[in-house]
């Protein structure tokens, strides 16, 4: 855990005083989580018949709307809290996010922006299906960094456990568990279009098939079932569906993982494969 990568002193600017400002570690792997992303994106977009300053702008978009959902989600995810905390309601540092909420809005962000360029939906969804896998695998070390979204108390002679707080309580590295399932599922997406020949929008089926599996098998390690964690926040994964150990998080990857598996195949039927979308 190291939230604070680095602090500068404060320094005067005219009569004032500025600082001292602090340099966030999960700002920093968000930052970096996105220009590696629309990297990747911008090399895939003429296979898809898009100028890569084209996706540039779509990222742009997504990852303002991307944002906002997140908050958004995490608002409605814990509205008992911040019904009764109205002031932290519209808070600028977003203290809780939700991927869940993110890939909702960044989805209507696509898909707003295939519709301004008269294409389909899926053959932008296409190009970046491996970058948000990606992004998704930086984005977890700065939880780590960050102490957010952290795993079960493990042992303490537990190899790879870490500490959250200055206390002696180990816990078990489960965004770095969930880095490594997204960097296999983001390396597995690549190594499938290169061997197989996939239809207009059976990456993205992929993406959601591979996205919903890590998160689900992520939950288990997650800690967070009680209602008294996160200064009184109640966490996403707290159990819904007793007596069988099924969190809302789970709940959503298993639509995703099904909604995947569904679109995989009724897309197989088509006879249109994704590298024809540069001539469509």
């Amino acid at each position: 855990m190291h939230p604070i990568l680095y602090t500068f002193p404060p320094f005067h600017i005219g009569g004032a005083t500025v600082g001292p400002l602090k340099i966030h570690s999960f700002s920093v792997m968000l930052v970096l989580a996105f220009l590696l992303s629309v990297y990747v994106a911008r090399k895939r977009a003429p296979k898809y018949g898009f100028e890569p300053g084209k996706i540039s702008d779509a990222a742009m978009l997504c990852l303002f709307a991307g944002v906002i959902g997140a908050r958004l989600g995490f608002i409605v995810q814990e509205l008992p809290y911040y019904l009764s905390h109205r002031d932290e309601l519209f808070s600028l540092q977003f203290q809780g996010l939700t991927s869940f909420g993110g890939l909702v809005f960044g989805f209507l962000a696509f898909w707003w922006f295939a519709h301004r360029q008269k294409r389909q939906l899926r053959d932008v969804l296409d190009v970046v299906a491996p970058s948000a896998l990606l992004g998704q695998a930086i984005g977890r070390i700065g939880c780590l960094l960050n102490g957010c979204c952290y795993g079960v108390v493990c042992s303490t002679n537990y190899p790879l456990g870490v500490h959250i707080d200055s206390g002696p309580t180990l816990h078990i590295p489960a965004q770095l568990y969930d880095t490594f399932m997204c960097l296999v599922a983001f390396g597995a997406l690549l190594w499938i279009e290169k061997k197989w020949t996939l239809q207009r929008g059976q990456s993205f089926s992929l993406f959601l098939l591979f996205f919903g599996l890590s998160r689900f098998i992520y939950e288990f390690w997650r800690a967070g079932s009680d209602a008294d964690v996160n200064q009184g926040l109640a966490s996403s994964t707290y159990w819904i569906m007793k007596p069988f150990p099924i969190t809302q998080a789970q709940v959503a990857a298993l639509l995703m993982i099904l909604g995947g598996l569904i679109m995989f195949f009724v897309l197989q039927k088509r006879n249109v494969p994704a590298q024809e979308t540069a001539t469509a």
